[in-house]
């Protein structure tokens, strides 16, 4: 590609406010921040509309149904007239590959390991339109062939740059009815109380593929054995009324099971946290748990996709096997009653991202494979 400043192109189904939509908000900032002209151009709105507007960042939602969404789509790519259409998950590609017959820009398609599970699988037609396969981690790379990737992919770990929170720790928790930090693990104080309490989060879209079922069984587990604990669950999606009348039918609903919704202000929650939880089914390389690490928080994840790529299990977190909410019952417990070891993962992990995971560093590799693509 002979020029080094580059008009690009991010296609996403959505503009939700899950991992991978923040992901290619931040992606397409950095890359203009670096001097190329990048935008977004999105199937569906979503709470992260307002956000790229506060961001500058140029955004077009299609909306609308076919054909008039595909028409749509193609004059949006004409006024566009991209070097690099970078497609984001399957439903993205199909658009995407037609913007690449209108435009002839390179297609690059990054596989979030949304496509197990979740959305449909490209077609052969799609794939051999793409120039570039990127996969978020070594385990989606190898995976790739059950989606019908031929040939070979990349590897491109994602990498997180750490927002700033606007409150301080003392200033979240006070909101949310919690003391300034947990009471002592000798004398642990009721579940639920305002003082001190031992606090959680959860910020993840509700999928079946997430296991907030898992985590709402563990908690249950843990107020019967008299440990006190509250995890926010912040996020919303289909799953989301299912989810809620378990928390009540266990007896958790607003106690140990602290429903936000949607948030605009994660990285705040993040510091209010004492630990972070996911307990995912299936993973490419989520970005929460790197955003977890990044603030010293330590986390407690399954083992899949590419988590074990990050997180070596004892050294930067605690990993407990899929579907077992007596295992992660355990392991929370751990935390609460072990503050040295909370820190030392923590620390662990903050050094694992800063020292691997930089978002500058993922960005300056999709800029060469952009620029290698001729």
């Amino acid at each position: 590609m002979g020029t080094s400043t580059l008009r690009i192109v991010h296609v996403v189904s959505s503009l939700n406010g899950g991992g991978m939509e923040h992901f290619v908000l931040r992606l397409a900032e950095a890359q203009r921040r670096h001097g190329h002209d990048a935008s977004i151009l999105a199937l569906r709105g979503g709470p992260l509309a307002d956000l790229a507007r506060q961001r500058a960042l140029p955004a077009t939602v299609l909306g609308g149904r076919l054909p008039a969404r595909a028409a749509h789509a193609a004059l949006a790519f004409a006024r566009a007239r991209p070097h690099v259409i970078h497609a984001h998950n399957p439903t993205a590609l199909h658009y995407a590959t037609v913007g690449k017959l209108l435009t002839r820009a390179r297609l690059v398609f990054t596989d979030h390991a949304q496509t197990r599970g979740i959305i449909r699988v490209p077609s052969r037609f799609e794939w051999r339109a793409t120039d570039a396969v990127v996969g978020c981690s070594q385990d989606t790379a190898d995976k790739s062939g059950a989606v019908g990737v031929a040939g070979n992919i990349s590897v491109i770990h994602n990498g997180i740059d750490i927002t700033p929170a606007r409150r301080t720790r003392e200033e979240v928790r006070a909101e949310l009815g919690f003391g300034a930090d947990p009471p002592p693990a000798q004398s642990p104080e009721p579940a639920g109380s305002p003082g001190g309490a031992f606090v959680g989060i959860m910020p993840a879209a509700f999928h079946p593929v997430k296991a907030h079922d898992v985590l709402l069984r563990a908690l249950a587990r843990l107020r019967d054995r008299g440990v006190p604990v509250t995890v926010l669950i912040v996020g919303d999606g289909d799953e989301r009324d299912r989810i809620h009348g378990l928390a009540r039918e266990l007896g958790i609903h607003g106690k140990e099971a602290r429903f936000l919704g949607f948030r605009k202000d994660v990285p705040d929650l993040l510091l209010a946290a004492d630990f972070f939880v996911l307990p995912s089914r299936d993973e490419g390389l989520p970005l929460a748990v790197l955003e977890a690490m990044a603030r010293s928080l330590p986390v407690v994840v399954t083992p899949v996709g590419g988590v074990p790529e990050v997180v070596r299990s004892e050294e930067h977190g605690l990993l407990v096997p899929v579907d077992d909410p007596d295992a992660l019952a355990a392991a929370i417990e751990r935390l609460a009653r072990d503050p040295a070891l909370r820190r030392r993962l923590g620390e662990a992990g903050h050094a694992r991202v800063r020292d691997d995971f930089s978002f500058e560093k993922m960005t300056r590799k999709y800029e060469q494979l952009y620029l290698g693509l001729g």
